[in-house]
């Protein structure tokens, strides 16, 4: 294994080994328990949140873990792409033990399936490409993908991907997918020889304790599992939603999404990362976790191997959120402090509200062991909320912003409210509000005090917004004619709790999935459109047409998809 471990990091670990931690009193944490849960518990009727797991750690103990709502301390709830965080950890167990490289070329391995590979001159696919989102390979496969909910299985799921062409080259960029650690998965679990989950129970979930964890549904009490809820497109094709109970199915995409977990367990990987960082050999040595804490491409990159990498309020983070059919998850670490956090919740896509909570956590477990205060004019108590009403604002304002705006990937529509506006951002909910510094922040289920450029006219109207990457142009009164050879592909495709509903917004063609967001689709020839900046970058929509010429299924990003209506 060739492990690349930078003195910064090693002068951390040893630090902390020479430290006597058995001597330091213990934080009291009293205080920050009830301010935190009464933050979560207005968040949650907010925005419709049933039920949510939490758990505190500090160091190799579990500060406290909590149930909310419809929620008990040890429900069972899916941890989505947390998953890829476990599927790494067996991956570096053989790594550690010289049964794999990162370096060497999948396809030498048993296990492995890849796509064609189209462009000249381009590296072969690494276990490193896999676990960093760096392999090129699609976001999905044929079968067995986030929209699939037919349940093809693990092995079929992965020699789908046969099927599937790169969309870019290993190395080249970082583009997410979910078929790639389960590749990677399927290659450590055949250095076993047993199957995916039987390995990963013995080798990773059993020694860390996670006795309430599985991989598969099959394998979980009965009525151990929280009911989730989502909200799903309805298949008028109007843009309207309603809501209705999760289905529960295993993702064939095993390692990439499909854990069924409780907080407590999760605080378990928590409590080990800690031991790690004091330097104690646990499923994996110190070293082994420091290098996929390491950002692997870059300085800076957001991607260590199987880790998320981040900054909070300065401190280091590792960790990974998830997102899986009716629930919304987030586990955090942070090395130098070692806190740790977990939040579950049974509702979909509430990312935003859910890593909320994280800051809102981090925040006051920060203050209470260092005395470190949250900064002024941020979302943690003790900072004031970002976003929180002035009462000085005129209403004049928000009206100069109030609109229809459309970007490279999405679009918005803006009403003004008394202090606010509100609307939708491509489908999702959404409230703009102007803080103390009279700045602009985007709060919905995506969106946690987002900041928001504003460009303004000579006039003082807004005619652009910014929101992250994606720069939003007002919609003026006269859209673009819609093209009426489009009108035969504007139609509901796939699953019913999951659609990709095709339509008309602003002269454009967008396409609505996983029940997020409409992204909008740029015309590459007759039949094809490129997806936008977003999950499915670099992928393509292509429309099969019937002899007249209408659209009887869609190729959506290597998944086909019936027409329904």
């Amino acid at each position: 294994m060739r492990l690349r471990f930078p003195a910064a990091l090693a002068l951390i670990f040893v630090l902390v080994l020479v430290t006597p931690w058995r001597c330091v009193a213990e934080t009291d944490y009293s205080g920050v328990i009830p301010r935190l849960r009464e933050h979560v518990r207005e968040e949650m009727k907010e925005w419709g949140i049933g039920g949510v797991a939490f758990a505190l750690t500090d160091g190799t103990r579990v500060v406290h873990a909590e149930g909310l709502g419809e929620a008990k301390v040890d429900s069972v709830f899916r941890a989505g792409s947390i998953s890829k965080v476990f599927t790494a950890l067996l991956v570096m167990k053989w790594v550690e033990a010289g049964r794999l490289s990162l370096d060497a070329p999948v396809a030498g391995y048993p296990g492995a399936v890849l796509p064609h590979q189209p462009f000249r001159d381009a590296p072969a696919i690494q276990l490193r490409h896999l676990l960093t989102h760096r392999s090129g390979l699609p976001r999905e496969t044929p079968v067995g993908g986030y929209l699939d909910g037919t349940e093809p299985g693990f092995d079929a799921t992965c020699e789908s991907l046969a099927r599937c062409v790169l969309a870019t080259p290993p190395g080249a960029k970082m583009r997410y997918s979910n078929i790639a650690p389960s590749i990677a998965g399927r290659v450590a679990a055949a250095v076993t020889g047993a199957s995916f989950e039987a390995a990963h129970r013995e080798h990773i979930l059993a020694p860390l304790g996670m006795t309430r964890s599985t991989w598969m549904r099959t394998h979980l009490p009965p009525g151990a599992l929280i009911v989730s809820r989502m909200r799903v497109a309805d298949l008028d094709g109007l843009g309207g939603f309603h809501r209705e109970e999760s289905p529960v199915f295993d993702l064939g995409t095993l390692p990439a999404g499909n854990l069924f977990t409780t907080a407590p367990d999760l605080a378990q990987l928590l409590l080990m990362m800690s031991r790690a960082v004091r330097g104690e050999t646990g499923i994996l040595k110190p070293e082994t976790l420091a290098e996929m804490w390491r950002p692997q491409w870059e300085p800076g990159a957001g991607f260590g191997l199987g880790f998320a990498l981040g900054k909070f309020r300065g401190h280091r983070t590792v960790g990974h959120n998830g997102a899986v059919y009716g629930h919304s998850a987030l586990l955090l670490f942070l090395p130098e402090t070692q806190l740790g956090i977990v939040f579950l919740a049974n509702e979909d896509i509430v990312n935003a509200r859910v890593g909320r909570w994280g800051n809102v956590a981090l925040s006051l477990m920060i203050e209470a062991k260092t005395g470190e205060r949250a900064p002024a004019g941020s979302s943690a108590p003790g900072g004031g909320v970002a976003g929180a009403s002035t009462g000085s604002r005129p209403g004049s304002q928000t009206a100069l912003l109030a609109g229809r705006y459309e970007s490279q990937s999405f679009w918005m529509e803006l009403i003004s409210g008394t202090n606010d506006l509100y609307g939708s951002y491509s489908g999702q909910p959404c409230r703009l509000t102007a803080t103390t510094e009279g700045k602009w922040v985007l709060n919905s289920r995506l969106h946690d005090d987002q900041a928001v450029g504003v460009q303004f006219d000579n006039e003082g109207r807004a005619t652009g917004l910014t929101v992250g990457t994606q720069n939003f142009q007002r919609v003026n009164a006269e859209v673009p004619a819609f093209p009426p050879e489009w009108k035969r592909f504007c139609g509901v495709y796939g699953s019913t709790f999951i659609p990709v509903i095709v339509h008309e917004k602003f002269g454009h063609l967008y396409a609505m999935t996983e029940n997020m967001v409409d992204y909008r689709l740029t015309p590459v020839a007759r039949h094809v459109f490129a997806l936008p900046p977003g999950m499915y970058v670099d992928e393509l929509a292509v429309f099969l047409c019937d002899a007249e010429g209408r659209a009887h299924s869609v190729d959506f990003a290597s998944m086909t998809f019936s027409r329904r209506r």
